[in-house]
């Protein structure tokens, strides 16, 4: 599963289960919205992204872990969806798989 379909999965997933934070999100005046300049379905969106962050982070982790934690359908891909992000990190950083591995106490 790509990165984008992984965030949107646990982005659908913990709004079914919060039903209530979508009503919120939901319920805001469409006048009012498009009077600021964006679509009533831009609002919605960015509203989305920002509650689901907000909900990652009460919980006291990074937005990330929290798709992983919503979408993972085992322990294993869990570990290797974590893995990939690291390994992205590393390239990003430019430091060798080996040494951000170490550095960052990571075990494959």
């Amino acid at each position: 599963m790509r990165i984008e379909n992984r965030y949107q999965a646990a982005r659908d997933r913990f709004f079914a289960e919060n039903p209530r934070a979508l009503n919120h999100i939901e319920s805001v005046n469409p006048a009012v919205i498009e009077a600021c300049g964006i679509t009533v379905d831009e609002y919605c969106e960015q509203q989305r992204i920002l509650v689901f962050a907000e909900a990652a982070r009460s919980r006291g982790l990074e937005v990330d872990e929290f798709v992983i934690l919503l979408v993972a359908e085992s322990p294993e891909q869990a570990n290797e969806w974590r893995l990939d992000q690291h390994r992205k990190v590393a390239d990003a950083l430019g430091i060798d798989w080996a040494e951000f591995k170490q550095l960052n106490r990571i075990a494959e």
